[in-house]
């Protein structure tokens, strides 16, 4: 049972990434929560990562998630998802410039693996290629 509850938290993120409510975070994450992710220099707090992720929200507006596999083992949930959006406001960069919108619509795919311990969120790992992102979007060679 503990799993299934875990699993509720772990797809409750992507539930408010999709929202484009990032305040609906709040209920799921411990107040230490690290998380690791692309283009980010080290583990980010939650205030960091809301930044992070507000970030993906304003360059891709219409940016939407879908869950497509979930593993559960104890306080451990992981994610395998798919991303799509189309670039249409500024993205910002790991060295604080940002990328004008080119207007081109863009499909990631990644995983997130979610540390859960009584109903929050203590750590995440989430793994995606920002070289296909930025190839889709024509700012470097395609893969």
């Amino acid at each position: 049972m503990a799993e299934q509850a875990n699993i509720q938290v772990a797809r409750a993120f992507f539930d408010a990434w999709n929202a484009h409510d990032l305040s609906q975070f709040d209920q799921y994450e411990a107040d230490d929560m690290t998380v690791e992710a692309p283009g980010t220099p080290g583990p980010m707090t939650k205030a960091q990562n809301r930044m992070y992720n507000q970030g993906f929200i304003t360059a891709f507006p219409d940016g939407h998630f879908d869950v497509t596999l979930t593993v559960a083992q104890g306080d451990y949930v992981v994610l395998h998802w798919s991303a799509t959006g189309t670039h249409t406001g500024p993205m910002a960069t790991p060295s604080g410039g940002t990328v004008p919108p080119t207007g081109k619509a863009a499909r990631v795919t990644g995983s997130s693996t979610f540390e859960i311990k009584n109903g929050k969120v203590t750590r995440s790992w989430t793994f995606w290629d920002m070289t296909s992102l930025l190839g889709q979007l024509g700012l470097m060679p395609a893969m």
